[in-house]
């Protein structure tokens, strides 16, 4: 029986499936030419797998297993003399010929070499077609290394649909619950409050006309409000100039807006920051709108940092501020419309795959720091 190790990138639950078929293909050998021996590399090195009786030496494995690898052909070697004339070959004199090795690919690539070596007293004209044999099972163990490496790719791709669905899920509905608590807790009790204003005026009977003038005005200050508060969750939803200008140029403006509405002093840095696919764009823009609206609604803050830049192979976006701060722990354990903000953009970075870290204590402000793999050929 012969004796098979791991080949490389095969430690999944394929492996099994994948050691039987290749036993099989080197006991059909093995049972029309004798002993074999499989060959394959490892991290850059080569390792010798061989079955019983295989008559030659662990060096004269790995040596020609090296030149087929290197040349990228079979090697059919009949005597000592004639392996003394290839280059860079070395056998040692203990080792029997003739011997044939053939290489084993895989989508192109050599990942090993299948090898056969035979006493002299059987007929040389034997080599040609044991090299045929050979190559037709090195074929085979390539096909088969193939398949299992695809079917494990597959299952991969689709294990990682299902958790990017099952993120893509969770995130709309952190986000429709924070759109209700938005409409709850800020539109919903603005526009309560100006109708109360409205019907003390219908009500006039009881109140100076001063008094009326007065609930009137407020009650339409109210309403503008309302207005601007619907604005800004249609905004923080499908912001219009996101698909026209990009990321960059909305992210400036919204940022200079918010400067001139809360007299935050903003500090905007961009460095090296690459195009971006538009799912990308959208999940970012949505963390960094997040990050600003908790400063707007919640820190009190005199200064703003926003960054964004890449480095190395990372995407990194910073919102820092200087405002009162808060406990992360104890936020993201309560249901408002902070916390499930929050959770959208620790869901979100995690489903363009990177993470956000937030960095908070009382008195001494927050920074949300959110890494993203990027690799610049992507772009």
């Amino acid at each position: 029986m012969p004796h098979v190790k791991n080949l490389p990138a095969l430690k999944d639950t394929y492996y099994e499936s994948v050691k039987t078929i290749l036993c099989s293909s080197l006991e059909a050998v093995e049972a029309k030419y004798g002993a074999v021996g499989l060959i394959s590399g490892e991290k850059g090195s080569l390792e010798s797998y061989v079955s019983r009786g295989l008559r030659l030496s662990r060096e004269t494995d790995i040596s020609v297993a090296r030149w087929v690898a290197t040349h990228g052909q079979s090697l059919v070697l009949q005597t000592k003399e004639e392996a003394l004339l290839v280059p860079n070959l070395a056998i040692n004199r203990s080792d029997i010929l003739p011997l044939v090795c053939v290489p084993i690919r895989v989508n192109g690539t050599i990942i090993g070499a299948l090898q056969s070596s035979f006493p002299s007293d059987i007929g040389l004209e034997e080599l040609p077609g044991k090299q045929r044999f050979l190559g037709i099972a090195a074929e085979l163990i390539g096909y088969v290394v193939e398949n299992a490496t695809l079917r494990r790719q597959l299952q991969q791709t689709e294990e990682l649909l299902r958790n990017m669905n099952s993120i893509s899920l969770e995130i709309q509905e952190a986000e429709r619950e924070r759109i209700a608590l938005e409409v709850h807790d800020g539109i919903a009790q603005t526009l309560a409050t100006a109708l109360q204003y409205l019907q003390a005026v219908a009500d006039i009977g009881g109140f100076r006309e001063e008094d009326s003038g007065q609930f009137f005005v407020r009650a339409v200050g109210l309403i503008r409000q309302a207005i601007q508060e619907i604005r800004e969750v249609i905004s923080s939803i499908t912001p219009a100039t996101l698909d026209t200008l990009g990321l960059v140029p909305t992210v400036r403006q919204e940022l200079q807006q918010f400067e001139r509405d809360t007299g935050c002093q903003v500090d905007f840095r961009l460095a090296a920051w690459p195009n971006l696919p538009k799912h990308m764009e959208f999940g970012i823009y949505r963390i960094i709108h997040e990050a600003v609206n908790n400063v707007r609604k919640h820190a009190k803050s005199p200064r703003l940092k926003v960054g964004l830049s890449q480095e190395n192979k990372r995407l990194m976006i910073r919102v820092k501020d200087w405002g009162i701060g808060f406990i992360p722990s104890k936020e993201e354990s309560t249901f408002t419309s902070r916390s499930m903000g929050l959770f959208s953009m620790r869901r979100r970075a995690e489903f363009l795959g990177g993470t956000l870290k937030i960095n908070s204590f009382l008195g001494k402000g927050t920074e949300i720091v959110v890494d993203i793999p990027w690799l610049t050929e992507q772009g």
